[in-house]
């Protein structure tokens, strides 16, 4: 049967609700049914969640302003339109903005845009702007105003990627407080003016200035990891099953693969995701998946989205290789600390998307039965994307490997070992690979160079195994 229209493929660059719904391409897959419960007990309606990037936190936020504005009109079919959502009665204003907005390259830069970003608020809900002042007392202003002109004497604010301006600079740690200490007053306001915001949800890729910044913002739940909503980001197996099934079985039979195979292929890919210890769920890379979906093709697609130098760079700096965060162990209190100066290394990987949960180890008890310390969670790089995303970015920032060239070298070593041409990949392809290592670059022991081996080698599509001990008698 020949199709008569094409086939709606999920958001990969669409982070607008309303522009989502009314396209004629792109296709929601339903979350509304757990925004529902995110937004309706108003007890819990101060709330943070953290993401990595490109992992659909903007579109998030804005379905939510569609629900609190009342746009029915938008959600007819979704679960939300037949549950009893206060929205269709009393909407309620939305003030969303996201943080991007006042990242600048320099302190002064930064406070700059920080003001217009208030004057842009206050102009949007027709309230005077004070030109005089500290920024935090101008945001204040507008909060207390914003409320006043609410029909119902309250607002929704959503922030998206509330950490953006302090990312900019993390090595520069003199700026870095300053920001901080700018954006602790700011956010300070939300608290104080709690009483009069009916739900507040901010957004980020990490928590590195949480115990800075959210010193004044103490009284928000952090829904992070919370199983309820392990699956309110990122895309399901059960959701490839149903909604994006007809997307699958394009996907495979643009590659000579039916359903199955195909459905295989993207989890080893895309999926793999773990955001809270208390569920085994798991989800795939919204925006990478989509991104496949609708190119036919099975590649790499996050790292594409940003150079992950600073990832890169704690790695090094660790003394690791991508190689060696398989099986990497950390306990609750290390992924959970947000610091800037002192998060350890796990915690950004996890936080950034790179490490994500593979295991959890049960805490051990006492002989009275009681527990005597935290669980411990085994992270693992999540899928295939990410790990390649790792390889390449090392190669290229770490050693300085040209990737086009690298590419080539590694495509040639892909058919000589499909070939069962190892004589070939053994005396040139390494050969080569090896020469065309920096001349500067230097191997300090004999682990490392294993490590190095590991690393080209699974590059190229070889799964080599390291040397494992042996408790069998030598004869």
């Amino acid at each position: 049967m020949r199709r008569t229209k094409p086939i709606k493929v999920p958001t990969t660059g669409t982070f607008d609700f309303e522009t989502l719904i009314t396209s004629e391409s792109g296709k929601y897959v339903d979350k509304t049914a757990l925004l529902y419960e995110l937004a309706r007990h108003k007890a819990d309606a101060q709330l943070f969640i953290a993401r990595p990037r490109r992992f659909g936190k903007s579109l998030m936020l804005s379905t939510l302003k569609a629900m609190f504005e009342g746009r029915r009109d938008l959600f007819k079919g979704l679960a939300i339109d037949k549950l009893p959502w206060e929205g269709w009665k009393t909407p309620t204003p939305v003030y969303s903005f996201t943080m991007t907005k006042a990242v600048g390259s320099t302190y002064e830069l930064f406070r700059e845009q920080l003001r217009k970003l208030v004057r842009r608020l206050c102009a949007q809900a027709g309230v005077p702007y004070r030109n005089e002042g500290d920024i935090s007392g101008q945001f204040d202003d507008f909060l207390v105003a914003a409320a006043a002109k609410s029909p119902t004497k309250k607002i929704v604010v959503l922030i998206d990627e509330y950490d953006e301006p302090v990312a900019k600079f993390l090595d520069d740690v003199k700026t870095l407080n300053k920001v901080r200490s700018d954006l602790h007053d700011f956010y300070e306001k939300l608290k104080a003016n709690s009483a009069s915001i009916r739900f507040l949800l901010m957004t980020g890729v990490t928590k590195l200035t949480k115990l800075s910044v959210f010193s004044g913002l103490n009284h928000l739940t952090d829904v992070s990891s919370f199983e309820r909503y392990a699956t309110l980001l990122g895309y399901t197996p059960k959701e490839l099953d149903g909604p994006l099934r007809e997307n699958v079985e394009m996907l495979g039979a643009k590659n000579g693969m039916g359903f199955a195979e195909a459905k295989r292929a993207i989890l080893f890919w895309y999926d793999g995701y773990r955001f809270s210890p208390d569920s085994k769920e798991r989800v795939c890379n919204p925006v990478s998946l989509g991104s496949a979906l609708k190119d036919g093709k099975l590649k790499g697609y996050w790292e594409a989205t940003g150079q992950a130098s600073l990832i890169i760079d704690r790695i090094k700096r660790a003394g690791k290789m991508p190689e060696d965060l398989e099986n990497v162990p950390a306990d609750a209190m290390t992924l959970d600390v947000c610091d800037a100066e002192t998060l350890p290394m796990e915690s950004l990987l996890y936080q950034g998307g790179y490490l994500t949960i593979k295991d959890v180890i049960p805490p051990p008890r006492d002989p009275d039965g009681q527990i005597t310390q935290s669980s411990t969670y085994v992270l693992a790089p999540p899928n295939l994307e990410v790990r390649e995303a790792l390889k390449r970015g090392y190669l290229s920032q770490v050693m300085g490997l040209r990737e086009g060239a690298f590419n080539t070298l590694v495509d040639v070593a892909k058919r000589q070992i499909a070939s069962g041409d190892w004589k070939g990949y053994v005396c040139e392809s390494l050969f080569r690979l090896y020469a065309s290592i920096p001349p500067d670059w230097r191997i300090k022991n004999e682990a490392e160079a294993k490590r190095y081996f590991l690393l080209f080698a699974s590059m190229t599509g070889a799964n080599p195994q390291p040397e494992v001990a042996s408790t069998t008698p030598t004869p």
